[in-house]
């Protein structure tokens, strides 16, 4: 397949996405997450069917780059609030903390296990596997939480905990991976810096060029200019991040959660954006499947299970520290963190930003770690989070719903039982008496 007709099938892809936004089709096709557009991917990409060409696929990376930077910029708009409700700083904090140490118990399960298992890599390549397979498994998407809390009419303390969490979960894999790819900057020549400093030139960069869109928007907020102002500012936060080897994903999300943070219009700034997230994120996913090789190292299988392995474990320690620590989840079941297993948009966007950062080994097994973790969260976390929300009380819908048709294939049924239940037959007492006589 050239690269006309892969631009073809990702417009097709936008237009789907951005139907199912703005509802002329089905809401409740597809799984939360997104997964099958990554296996949709795969299984037409080089690595399996082999209609995608590796030579269109690197056409399209500087397309994939800026699509992956327009939806940092999104989830940094959106970061710390949950529709209009603000997050608590204190819970906030603990989120990005447990996201964090989620992400570095991977990781340091990847580095033993590369160290004896993987001596082909040298200590830098391992760094950056056990990072980069970190970043991807501190994820809990929010589409998935929203898929469920909507979709069965879940309300409580319990569902509030539960989608702060997966929302401020985006931050923990943007660091980490801010902070790998500021292990091997381009510009090290010029100003060595440690990588800490390295991270935090990529999150300056973003603040900056945040500061100047506010003042660009100006006080009186009008629609097309602002489409002129956000596309440039953020063109230019990818392309200077890039340019010296940094993570254009840190760095326009740190854009977005400044010019949450400043501007007066942030309201009229997600109501205009947040349309656009779900048309960029199907193309961005498909080429993310698109691109996964299972034979790009001899040690990724292995490496990939035990990353599955340790992110289970993190999380369910995760939701252990929360039934602790908040009131909210005292009551919860003990395996509140299977429910926070699912992961989506961001986790595979990381993997994919690390396949065109690093090709080879490291950034392939990455890549691949992320997919499996959305594969493997669609079998176990809406799943789990339902039941862990049917135990707190707060689902309000019936549970009659597929996975993929959602209340469509519950209406069915009901329709379905009222048909096959018997009419009653009216007693002697309830008939009415001929010619007015009185029975009985």
């Amino acid at each position: 397949m050239n690269a006309i007709w892969l631009l073809m099938g990702l417009l097709v892809l936008s237009y789907l996405g951005s139907s199912l936004v703005s509802g002329r089709v089905l809401r409740g096709i597809g799984l939360p997450s997104g997964a099958e557009y990554v296996v949709l991917g795969f299984v037409v990409g080089p690595s399996a069917l082999g209609l995608l060409e590796p030579s269109s696929l690197a056409a399209f990376e500087p397309v994939a780059g800026v699509a992956l930077g327009w939806l940092a910029l999104v989830v940094g708009l959106d970061f710390g609030f949950v529709g209009n409700r603000r997050v608590r700083p204190s819970r906030m904090a603990l989120c990005v903390l447990m996201s964090i140490a989620t992400g570095c118990a991977v990781a340091a399960a990847v580095w033993f296990a590369a160290t004896r298992g993987a001596p082909s890599l040298e200590r830098d390549e391992r760094v950056l596997l056990a990072a980069g397979v970190g970043a991807v498994s501190a994820e809990t998407t929010r589409h998935a939480v929203l898929w469920v809390t909507q979709r069965y009419s879940a309300s409580g303390k319990l569902s509030d905990l539960i989608a702060d969490i997966a929302d401020c979960d985006d931050l923990g894999p943007l660091l980490m991976m801010g902070g790998a790819f500021a292990l091997v900057p381009q510009a090290t020549a010029h100003w060595p810096l440690p990588f800490w400093g390295w991270t935090i030139v990529t999150a300056l960069i973003g603040v900056v060029l945040g500061l100047i869109a506010v003042v660009l928007l100006g006080t009186d907020f009008r629609l097309i200019q602002s489409w002129g102002v956000l596309l440039g500012t953020s063109l230019l936060t990818i392309g200077t991040s890039a340019r010296v080897g940094l993570s254009p994903l840190l760095a326009t999300f740190a854009m977005g959660v400044t010019i949450a943070a400043v501007s007066p219009h942030r309201e009229e700034i997600v109501a205009m954006v947040a349309p656009t997230e779900r048309p960029v994120i199907l193309p961005a996913l498909l080429l993310a499947g698109a691109h996964v090789n299972p034979n790009a190292a001899p040690f990724l299988p292995w490496i990939v299970a035990i990353a599955l392995v340790a992110r289970a474990l993190g999380k369910l320690a995760t939701g252990l520290v929360f039934r602790v620590v908040s009131p909210d989840a005292r009551e919860a079941s003990p395996w509140l963190g299977l429910g926070l297993l699912s992961s989506g948009a961001v986790a595979m966007s990381v993997g994919l930003a690390f396949a065109l950062r690093f090709p080879g080994p490291v950034g392939h097994t990455v890549l691949f770690a992320a997919a499996a973790a959305a594969v493997f969260g669609e079998f176990v976390g809406p799943q789990a989070l339902r039941a862990t929300l049917r135990k707190a009380g707060e689902l309000a819908a019936p549970e009659r719903e597929s996975l993929f048709f959602g209340r469509a294939l519950a209406h069915v049924q009901a329709a379905r039982d009222a048909a096959s239940t018997p009419t009653a037959t009216p007693r002697p007492s309830d008939r009415p008496s001929p010619a007015g006589k009185v029975e009985g």
